[in-house]
């Protein structure tokens, strides 16, 4: 559907035989065209009969070299979005007066996919030719199209149609369809993750107490058990030599000896730690006479006397201040141990020599540039003469007409995307912003 221009808000340069008000009827013999030659630029602004998004852009050119297409909001008038910017003649052409009369044809793949969302109020047409300053130039027509959405009324809640009601009966809609079904199904959503975390507790706990009961065993207590059976003469009477060899049992026989003399009693203890008087005075003498030598003995292996900790240490300071063991690679009969090996003397490293090649030589900053041939896209003077200026500067060359074949171009200076020379180049030129210059001229670095 063609978006139709309610007025024209403003226009830079027309003439007063064609003016900027018959690119609003779309008539074949009327065209907008600069008040003169020898113009540069001229711009034209209209507005939309109703805000509406451009899906779609034809363009009749009359002798301009580039046509850029912007428009605006009714929130933001001044913030101008970019729709199309479009070259039609190269420099040569237009200086030729060649192919002064073409259509190009913008369809929905052609444009911005974010732009095309937007509703706007009004565009703006900005016109460019210097190349041929005797010629008048401009468009001779423009059209914008949107895409229209067809409402059929029908009512369908998911994969179902709803039944449709004559006007006499009461109508049912489908919010109130929705209203009951909501109603009827519960809004609150299980907490699922809480009712999992309190069943796996109470698993584990039931699992755990299972385990502990599966692996309990009862104590077994042979000596209570004989004690029950009445075998007393076994518990009291034998006794295993292991037991009677421990430190804990000598121990014990030392304390009873103690007891005895104390007492003048004979004493005799349980395992389980009663003093049970004995009868008969026959006291194993052999038995406390071994337990008195290995206490004394393993007293003197830990206590060491005074002496011969003085000896040890004099010993180690031989052995330290040796003089004889110093030059040979023998046993010293002296302090009887070999010398202490020599470190080896570590070989020099050459000193490495820095070689003058790594180092890389500064460029000037007038060669900087020296490999890079570059174009620029979608810039206006005198910004486009800035930016051209400080490239040459830096030793780059300048293509005005750049191809893929014989004029190659590595660099494309580009203010935005979807340009022409955006188009033709990409995939073989690298293309940067301005800002790429500007900074390796401020930087004087590459």
């Amino acid at each position: 559907m063609i978006i139709k221009l309610a007025k024209v808000i403003n226009c830079s340069s027309e003439h007063p035989s064609y003016p900027a008000s018959n690119l609003l009827q779309h008539r074949s013999n009327s065209s907008w065209r600069c008040a003169k030659p020898g113009e540069m630029l001229a711009t034209v602004i209209f507005q939309f009969a109703e805000p509406s998004c451009i899906t779609g852009l034809d363009i009749g050119n009359y002798r301009s070299c580039v046509v850029i297409v912007t428009a605006s909001t009714s929130t933001e008038p001044d913030n101008w979005i970019p729709i199309v910017n479009y070259q039609f003649l190269s420099h040569d052409e237009a200086a030729n007066d060649k192919f002064k009369d073409q259509v190009q044809i913008f369809t929905k793949k052609e444009l911005n996919p974010e732009t095309i969302k937007l509703k706007f109020d009004r565009v703006k047409i900005t016109c460019m030719q210097s190349a041929n300053l005797k010629v008048l130039f401009g468009l001779s027509f423009i059209v914008f199209k949107t895409e229209v959405v067809v409402d059929l009324g029908l009512d369908v809640f998911g994969r179902f149609k709803l039944k449709q009601f004559e006007e006499d009966n009461n109508k049912f809609s489908m919010n109130d369809f929705k209203e009951k079904y909501l109603k009827m199904t519960d809004n609150k959503k299980p907490d699922y993750k809480g009712e999992l975390i309190a069943k796996i507790k109470e698993t584990s706990m039931n699992n755990f107490s299972k385990r502990q009961e599966e692996n309990r065993e009862l104590m077994k207590r042979p000596l209570l058990e004989k004690l029950e059976a009445g075998k007393a003469a076994e518990v009291f009477e034998t006794k295993n030599q292991d037991s009677i060899n421990s430190p804990l049992t000598s121990s014990v026989k030392i304390k009873d000896q103690k007891v005895t003399e104390s007492n003048d009693k004979p004493v005799q203890r349980t395992p389980f730690g009663d003093i049970i008087p004995i009868s008969s005075s026959k006291i194993n003498k052999k038995n406390l006479s071994e337990e008195s030598r290995r206490y004394s003995t393993n007293s003197k292996k830990r206590l060491l006397s005074p002496e011969a900790s003085s000896s040890k240490e004099n010993l180690i300071k031989k052995k330290q201040n040796c003089s004889e063991c110093q030059g040979e690679d023998k046993i010293c009969k002296n302090c009887g141990r070999l010398p202490q090996p020599k470190p080896s003397p570590k070989p020099e490293k050459p000193m490495e020599k820095r070689s003058l090649k790594t180092q890389k030589p500064k460029k000037l900053f007038s060669k900087l540039f020296e490999d890079i041939k570059f174009s620029l896209s979608g810039y206006v003077n005198p910004q486009r003469d800035e930016i051209r200026r400080k490239a040459l500067k830096m030793g780059a060359k300048y293509v005005a007409d750049p191809n893929t074949t014989n004029n190659k171009c590595t660099h494309l200076i580009c203010a935005f995307k979807n340009t022409p020379k955006y188009q033709q180049l990409k995939g073989h030129s690298k293309i940067v912003l301005h800002t790429f210059i500007e900074e390796c001229f401020n930087e004087k670095i590459r």
